[in-house]
């Protein structure tokens, strides 16, 4: 059986990669490819692929509202992100949004067809890295011990969005009005995201929004 698969990507170079990976193998088709999250969900009621691979910026949105919007479009069938946002920070939002696999774009030429098989395959795939990090959480939750924090802490959806606006250099009240939040509401999820990063200042902030997202 050979399957279709649909991939969003407005980067031209990874996009014709990753539509060259897919024709090479006998068991995948390429349904169609997408430069923009419009055009990507088009396709998607077009052509009803059995699977999509989606950058998570895509020229007309980025962040987890990408993510949200093909993983609504192409249920019931998967949806593996292929990005190269931070999978510390994304990978795990990403999965609770319906995703199926996360793939960072420094490890897609040699993994992003294990990847496709594994998803299609009903399984999740994330990296050996991410994956130790989901199960030591799991195995804190079972045993109910503390241990060390975490090196990369998981963020909350929210304080991802807050992050991903400091990036384009919106100010706290800024941030306040795109989110409908108040003022104080944000600066409190600034200094949560600080606590969790261990950044002292708002400028350090400010950096790791700017160079890791």
């Amino acid at each position: 059986m050979s399957h279709s698969v649909l991939i969003i990507d407005d980067h031209d170079i990874v996009r014709f990669g990753l539509e060259t990976l897919i024709a090479s193998q006998a068991d995948l088709h390429l349904a169609g490819s997408a430069a923009s999250l419009s055009q990507g969900l088009a396709l998607i009621e077009q052509t009803r692929p059995d699977l999509v691979i989606s950058d998570m910026a895509v020229g007309d949105s980025s962040g987890l509202d990408t993510v949200r919007a093909v993983v609504q479009a192409q249920a019931p069938n998967p949806v593996l992100v292929v990005s190269v946002q931070d999978e510390m920070l994304y990978g795990e939002q990403v999965l609770s949004l319906g995703a199926r696999g996360y793939l960072m774009k420094e490890t897609a030429y040699a993994s992003v067809i294990p990847a496709v098989q594994a998803v299609l395959a009903g399984e999740l795939w994330v990296s050996q890295r991410l994956a130790s990090k989901m199960m030591n959480r799991l195995l804190r939750r079972t045993r109910v011990a503390a241990e060390p924090a975490e090196a990369a802490p998981s963020l909350t959806g929210r304080e991802l969005q807050v992050l991903e606006l400091l990036k384009t250099g919106k100010t706290t009240k800024e941030i306040a009005a795109a989110l409908v939040l108040s003022a104080r509401t944000v600066d409190i999820h600034r200094a949560n995201i600080k606590k969790k990063l261990g950044l002292r200042t708002g400028a350090e902030l400010i950096a790791f929004a700017s160079h890791r997202l």
